[in-house]
């Protein structure tokens, strides 16, 4: 049966109050003790030093360690038979490392047993102390009070008048100081202080006590055995290496790259082979085409600015060559002669009067497509920019090898066009050139 401290404290506690008033009278008449008069309620402070201890509750704390030691030693039974079994069943230097885990295991368990035992133990101890401790106090508390237990009703009434006024307060003055003064001095102050104070220090002694068994023991350890880590994430998927991330830079060679030109643009020169003669073209000399990579240059004035001229105009200058020296070369050669003679004798003339554009449907067209597809990050270096030198003196260039293909049935030598359509002073390639950032507009 669990000791009841309440119940306990409570049967000492009226002889607690006559101690307490015995104490207070005889402060009253004088008598000083900083032990019994440090305050008006000393002894009872004395005597509560262990209100609400539920010894219950700590019993039930004992039951739990004792039932968790009890599963440990089941634990541990199995375990044991698990390692007979693993010895048995596994041979080999895999086998005997199994072996030797497994005895770890169970002496890591029986540690945690024999340390719920040891804890089960202390609480027990712990228990049976405070539950003694308190009894002891209780029963000091109420034999000292009981040897007085003759003089108690004169002594109760003589300490109320002294502390609350009264008649006859002389003869009470007289029987506080002559008799209860002499008993608190002796008994009160040496056994019941004695008595009260050794229950309070035993009561810390016994916690102290239980502190240092459940702390003798060490902290048991479990091993983990060793697990397989996860697969590398390119082995378990490795089409994921293929997926670019949102954020990934693209390589600058792969955006230098000028692969689109080639693929989207289509050959200008078989189309501008069946071009119409019904606006032919004055005849120059096989070198004129290479004036078309002097587009990179200054832009006429009046003119829209080319955009990115350095960038994206070389792979268009040359189809533009490629389909002009294509054209040239199916052309007869002496009416083109003559063509130039008359072309050159009226350089001299008006060099400001405006003429028509040249109705080459088919040859804007081809032009149009170029630049449509011309890429936008091709480098500036692959351009070769041909100084045109001074006007009216053209550039001496390397002839361009004919096409392979066969040449078509040559056109019918045309006149000279008039000077309202055909621009004097510059040559078809020049006309070509300034008209061609107007293209798509």
């Amino acid at each position: 049966m669990t000791f009841d401290v309440a119940a306990r404290l409570a049967a000492g506690r009226p002889s607690v109050c006559n101690t307490q008033v015995y104490v207070s009278a005889c402060h009253a008449v004088g008598y000083q003790q900083p032990d019994l008069t440090g305050h008006g309620v000393r002894i009872v402070e004395w005597y509560s030093g262990e209100d609400g201890l539920d010894l219950g509750t700590l019993d039930a704390d004992c039951a739990l360690l004792r039932a968790a030691a009890i599963a440990a030693d089941q634990a541990i039974s199995i375990s044991r038979d698990a390692c007979s079994a693993v010895s048995a069943a596994w041979g080999g230097e895999s086998g005997s490392l199994a072996a030797d885990f497994t005895d770890r295991h169970c002496a890591a368990g029986e540690a945690v047993a024999q340390a719920l035992r040891a804890a089960a133990e202390a609480c027990e101890s712990l228990r049976d102390s405070l539950g003694r401790l308190v009894d002891e106090k209780v029963t000091a508390a109420v034999s000292i009070d009981d040897r007085r237990a003759g003089e108690r009703s004169a002594w109760l009434a003589a300490a109320a008048i002294v502390t609350g006024g009264g008649a006859a307060r002389d003869e009470a003055v007289a029987v506080v100081t002559e008799q209860i003064t002499p008993y608190v001095d002796t008994d009160i102050r040496t056994e019941w202080v004695t008595a009260m104070r050794l229950a309070t220090s035993s009561a810390a002694a016994a916690y102290e006590d239980a502190l240092r068994q459940l702390s003798a023991f060490p902290t048991a350890y479990f091993e983990v055995p060793g697990h397989f880590d996860a697969p590398p994430a390119s082995a378990s998927s490795p089409d994921r290496a293929v997926v670019q991330p949102t954020g990934s830079t693209v390589p600058a060679a792969a955006a230098l790259a000028p692969a689109p030109v080639a693929d989207s643009s289509p050959a200008p020169s078989a189309p501008m082979a069946d071009a119409s003669p019904s606006q032919p073209l004055p005849s120059v000399s096989p070198a004129e085409p290479a004036i078309a990579p002097g587009l990179g240059g200054a832009t006429p004035a009046g003119m829209p600015a080319m955009p990115d001229a350095g960038g994206g105009q070389s792979g268009l200058v040359g189809q533009i060559v490629d389909a002009l020296g294509g054209l040239f070369d199916d052309l007869p050669d002496t009416p083109a002669e003559d063509d130039l003679s008359a072309l050159d004798d009226a350089i001299g003339q008006d060099e400001h009067e405006e003429v028509a554009e040249p109705d080459d449907d088919e040859e804007e067209a081809g032009v149009e497509s170029a630049e449509q597809t011309e890429p936008e990050d091709v480098p500036v270096a692959e351009e070769s920019v041909i100084d045109d030198g001074p006007a009216g003196v053209q550039p001496q260039v390397t002839e361009a090898e004919p096409a392979q293909t066969p040449p078509s049935p040559p056109l019918p030598p045309e006149p000279p066009p008039s000077s309202e359509t055909t621009d004097e002073t510059k040559t078809p390639c020049e006309i070509a050139a300034d008209e061609l950032p107007q293209v798509g507009q």
